[in-house]
Order: C-alpha cells, then structure tokens, then sequence
C-alpha cells in the first residue's frame, strides 16, 4: 500500500502536520534524486496553512519557504475566485400543485456531495434541470 496521500482521505480527514510530515519523509526515503515534490503533498502543506505559518511549515517540512509561499497564495486566490460563484447549496424550484405522490432521488458526486431530495404531492418535476444544476455546482 502507498504511502502517497489519497484525495478521499484529505476530503473526510484533515491531516496534522505530524501526519504531512511522515508523507514528506516517506517520499523522501523512496525518491530518486532531484525529483520534484509531489503535487498531493504540496497540497497537504498548503491545507495546513491556515494553522500554522508559513515559516512553521517550511522549517517542520523542510521545503523552500518561497516555494510554499507561492502554492499558499494560488491556493488563497483560486479559493477566492470559485466563491464569487454562487456557493448556495440550495437551488430554488417552483412547485405546481399535483396529485399526491412521493418520491427520493439521490445523487452523490465523486467527490462525496450528496443531493438528496424527498418531495411528496409532485409529479411535474423537472429532474433533469435539477441533476444538471447539481452536476454543474463546484462542492
């Protein structure tokens, strides 16, 4: 089994540094010389940015503060760019009177959204708008 991080974990279980600095010292053990730090561990340091200083990380980590500093940034600025986008989790759906019915749909992204809508007394819903909105929604 790999050492490397995995998406899912990151998703559900925020690391600890002690847990960041383990991966690092992994990855350095099986390395070949002169290879580039991983992507997922990059963002395993960054994500710890909001708890500790970039001084901290660097110096725990042993990486380039620059080079961290500037991964910290972009991450900041494209997390500023998607929240301009609409971050309601909720899409607003006019509902006609109809005979009384009932029905869930559930939808689960890759990603581990869950969209799960139970709707008693409608038979006219637009599902389709409905999973397009979803799909399209960033999590």
């Amino acid at each position: 089994m790999s050492d490397e991080p995995h998406a899912f974990d990151e998703l559900f279980m925020p690391l600890s540094l002690e847990q960041v600095q383990q991966r690092f010292e992994s990855w350095r053990l099986r390395r070949k010389r002169r290879t580039r730090i991983p992507q997922t561990l990059w963002q395993a340091a960054v994500s710890l940015s909001e708890e500790y200083s970039i001084n901290h990380l660097s110096k725990a980590l042993r990486v380039n503060y620059t080079e961290l500093k500037k991964k910290v940034v972009n991450a900041q600025t494209a997390k500023e760019e998607t929240s301009g986008v609409s971050s309601s989790p909720f899409i607003e759906l006019s509902v006609p009177a109809a005979p009384l019915t009932e029905s869930t749909i559930e939808m689960i992204k890759s990603d581990g959204s869950v969209m799960r809508i139970q709707i008693k007394g409608v038979t006219d819903l637009n599902w389709v708008e409905l999973s397009k909105a979803f799909w399209a929604m960033d999590s």
